[in-house]
């Protein structure tokens, strides 16, 4: 005869058992199962945004307002799934997927026949794409050592990006290896600060009095000058960029930023997000 308690533990292992069984076949479907979206939309894939801004990354921000200069039908879907390269933002179109913010602008421009330096003689844009070339490649480094690496211990900085402390280590760590491959990372933080210092000035002594980066009316590089500035505007206390910023040492940048944002933003801020909205977590260690 089984003893009633040994028929008991195997009652409770087998109900375990069932059930662990059944929640990973749920999560098997669960990630199995597709998401239908709607027919010729572009479906614009990005990381959660934050209260404050649309995005903390610059090239969502420059991918979104490519989208509304363009005046392109879009979706957006906040996800923390990377697209087939590993990046973020991307978008899908009838089932193509299709990454890097870059990449996707210029598969939109041909498959919507679309060009926002029209206007440009091919001289200017021949510097508007090394002006990019200088933010996104340089500058944006050490933007994102000064957000997340030098000023990884300021409280402010998970006012700004409401994460578990855990994710902005991990995020940390990915920078200093990636920043230090690319080269940026070998130098100190008195050095990569002076190298940001001379990219924003000569994007502000290029600038100038001009309404936009090549004259008066915006082109597709602004939306890539857009999202970089936008980044300077999401530091914590304790970055270099706060202090330019609240000593006004580059007036025309901040003009700038604030033109894009009136022409393609009245939806910058968001005040009624709630964190742990779109996967986000409450402010927990």
């Amino acid at each position: 005869m089984i003893p009633q308690n040994t028929i008991s533990q195997w009652t409770i292992a087998t109900g375990v058992a069932v059930l662990t069984t059944a929640g990973l076949l749920f999560a098997f479907l669960r990630c199995r199962r597709k998401t239908v979206y709607p027919e010729n939309m572009i479906i614009l894939h990005l990381i959660p945004r934050i209260r404050e801004a649309p995005n903390i990354s610059p090239f969502a921000i420059k991918l979104e307002t490519f989208l509304r200069m363009a005046k392109l039908p879009y979706q957006v879907e906040y996800t923390h799934k990377m697209s087939p390269k590993h990046k973020s933002p991307w978008i899908t179109y009838n089932g193509e997927a299709v990454s890097d913010s870059q990449f996707i602008i210029e598969y939109l421009n041909k498959k919507f026949d679309v060009d926002c330096n029209s206007h440009l003689p091919d001289e200017q844009k021949c510097i508007a794409r090394a002006m990019q070339k200088m933010v996104e490649e340089n500058l944006f480094w050490a933007l994102a050592l000064s957000r997340f690496v030098y000023s990884y211990s300021d409280p402010s900085l998970r006012q700004l990006i409401p994460v578990p402390k855990i994710i902005i280590w991990r995020i940390k760590r990915i920078l200093l290896s990636q920043t230090y491959s690319q080269g940026i990372g070998r130098h100190s933080r008195s050095e990569v600060e002076h190298i940001a210092m001379g990219d924003l000035k000569a994007l502000s002594d290029f600038i100038g009095e001009k309404k936009f980066l090549m004259g008066d009316k915006p082109c597709e590089t602004d939306c890539a000058i857009f999202g970089i500035i936008a980044v300077t505007k999401q530091m914590p206390k304790s970055s270099f960029c706060t202090k330019i910023i609240e000593d006004g040492i580059f007036p025309n940048l901040t003009a700038y930023f604030e033109r894009m944002k009136d022409m393609y933003w009245p939806d910058w801020v968001a005040p009624d997000l709630k964190f742990p909205t779109f996967g986000l977590q409450p402010l927990k260690d």
